[in-house]
C-alpha cells in the first residue's frame, strides 16, 4: 500500500519527537544519579574577647655579666653553659695568695695601731708616774748641790748645763706623766687606728672578691674563662640569665596599642616548639614608639619551669583587651585550598542547586573551629562534609547538616 507524502512525513515526525524525549528523560536521570552528596550549614556566631596579636622574641626577665673586681690568675672553674646555678653558688676562682698575704700584712698594722690608740686613751701607769717622780727627784737633787757648786765657782758653767737640761726633762716627763696623753695624741692614734681597721677591711674584701659568686639564680648563657687564664679586674667572664619567668618582648602596632592594658592576658605560642601554647601576663608597655616601625614595645611574662622557653626563640602573641567582639566560626574541615593555596569555602546556591568557591581569611581556633575574618556574612550555606569531591558549579544534594 503505497504512503502519500504528507504521511510519510507526520510518521517521520512522530519518531523525532518520541526520541527526543527519550533522551530527555535519559539526561535527567543520569544527572539525578550524578549528585553530589553534601551537608551544609551556616556560619556560627561566637562571642569573644577583643584581642591582638604581635610577633617577637623571648628574652630573660635578668641577665647579668658576672666579672672579677680584682685582676688575678684563674685557679678554678665550676660552672659551664648551659648550667642552672643558684644565687650566691660559687662559679670560680682567683690564685688568692697574694691577697691573703696582703690581709695578714694588713691585720698585723691594724693590731699595733689600735694597741697604740689604747696606750694612748688609757695614759701612763701607775708606775710609770712613780718613776717618772723618783727620777725627778734624783735630777732636782743633782741639780741643787751643783747650782751651789757653780755660784761658789767650783763647778764649770758647762757642765751645769748638761746637768739643768735633765732636770728640765726629767721634770717635763713627770708633768706629762701626771696629766696623761694629751687630747690632741689621742685623737691622731685613734685616727691610724681606723685607718688601718679600714686597710684589713678592703684587703679583706679583696681576697674575698677572688671568689666569684653568681648574683642571681638562672642559667649560664656564656662562658669566656677557663684556669690558667690571667683575667683583669672588670672584664665580663660569665652571663647568667633568669629564665623563669621569662619575658616575651613584641612590638604593637600604633593603631593597636590603645587595646594593650597593664595585666592583660596573653597567649603565646612558640613555632620552634609545634605551636605549643602558654599563658602570660602584659606587664610593661612602651611610652615611645620606635622611630622605624611605629610600633611600642610590650613585655610579657610567662611562667616558664624547666626551663622550655629559651631566650631569643621567636614568639607569637595574641593579647587580650576588655571588649568583646562576635564573630564568625566554621569547622576547620570545610576550608578547602585553591591551586595558590588561598583558603576558600564551598556555599551552597538553592535556587541553582549547586556549589561555588569563596575565597575567606582565617582567622584564629576558636573552641573546635577557625574565625573567619572575612569572605562571609553569616548567612550563607557553607559545604561541612563531602567539598573533597566537588568543583566550581558542581551539582549537589543536600543529605544533612542545615541550620
Amino acid at each position: 500500500m503505497r504512503r502519500s507524502p504528507t504521511t510519510t512525513l507526520l510518521i517521520t515526525a512522530a519518531c523525532l519527537v518520541m526520541s527526543t524525549g527519550c533522551q530527555r528523560a535519559a539526561s535527567a536521570a543520569r544527572e539525578e544519579t550524578d549528585l553530589i552528596p553534601i551537608q551544609v550549614r551556616t556560619p556560627a556566631v561566637v562571642e569573644r574577647q577583643d584581642s591582638i596579636t604581635a610577633t617577637g622574641s623571648v628574652e630573660g626577665s635578668e641577665t647579668t655579666d658576672v666579672a672579677f673586681q680584682v685582676p688575678g690568675k684563674v685557679a678554678r672553674v665550676f660552672v659551664e653553659e648551659g648550667q642552672h646555678v643558684n644565687r650566691g653558688q660559687l662559679l670560680a676562682e682567683l690564685e688568692p695568695t697574694d691577697y691573703r698575704n696582703a690581709l695578714d700584712a694588713a691585720n698585723a698594722q691594724r693590731q699595733v695601731a689600735e694597741a697604740l690608740a689604747q696606750k694612748a686613751d688609757v695614759g701612763p701607769r701607775k708606775q710609770e708616774v712613780e718613776e717618772a717622780r723618783i727620777d725627778l727627784n734624783r735630777s732636782e737633787d743633782e741639780y741643787k748641790r751643783m747650782r751651789f757648786l757653780v755660784e761658789r765657782k767650783s763647778l764649770p758653767s758647762n757642765d751645769f748645763q748638761k746637768i739643768e737640761a735633765a732636770y728640765n726633762t726629767a721634770r717635763e716627763r713627770y708633768q706629762m706623766a701626771v696629766e696623761g696623753t694629751r687630747l690632741e695624741d689621742r685623737h691622731a692614734a685613734m685616727a691610724q687606728a681606723l685607718a688601718a681597721k679600714a686597710q684589713a677591711s678592703e684587703e679583706s674584701k679583696r681576697l674575698s672578691d677572688t671568689r666569684l659568686l653568681a648574683p642571681i639564680t638562672g642559667n649560664v648563657s656564656m662562658r669566656r674563662i677557663d684556669p690558667g687564664q690571667t683575667i683583669a679586674a672588670g672584664a665580663p667572664v660569665l652571663s647568667i640569665v633568669n629564665l623563669n619567668p621569662v619575658k616575651v618582648r613584641v612590638g604593637v602596632p600604633e593603631a593597636e596599642i590603645g587595646k594593650v592594658k597593664r595585666g592583660a592576658k596573653a597567649d603565646i605560642s612558640l613555632p620552634s616548639l609545634e605551636g605549643r601554647s602558654f599563658e602570660g601576663q602584659v606587664e610593661i608597655i612602651g611610652v615611645s614608639a620606635e622611630a622605624a616601625s611605629r610600633t611600642y614595645v610590650v613585655k610579657i611574662v610567662v611562667p616558664n619551669p624547666g626551663p622550655v622557653l629559651l631566650a631569643g626563640m621567636v614568639a607569637e602573641a595574641r593579647i587580650f583587651g576588655l571588649a568583646k567582639a562576635q564573630v564568625l566560626t566554621i569547622p576547620g574541615e570545610a576550608i578547602v585550598r585553591d591551586p595558590q593555596g588561598a583558603p576558600n569555602v564551598y556555599v551552597y546556591h538553592p535556587d541553582r542547586n549547586r556549589v561555588y568557591a569563596r575565597r575567606i581569611e582565617v582567622g584564629l581556633p576558636i573552641g573546635g573551629e577557625v574565625q573567619i575574618r572575612s569572605g562571609l556574612n553569616g548567612d550563607e550555606k557553607v559545604v561541612v562534609a563531602g567539598q573533597q569531591k566537588l568543583r566550581e558549579g558542581t551539582l549537589v544534594q543536600i543529605v544533612g547538616g542545615v541550620r
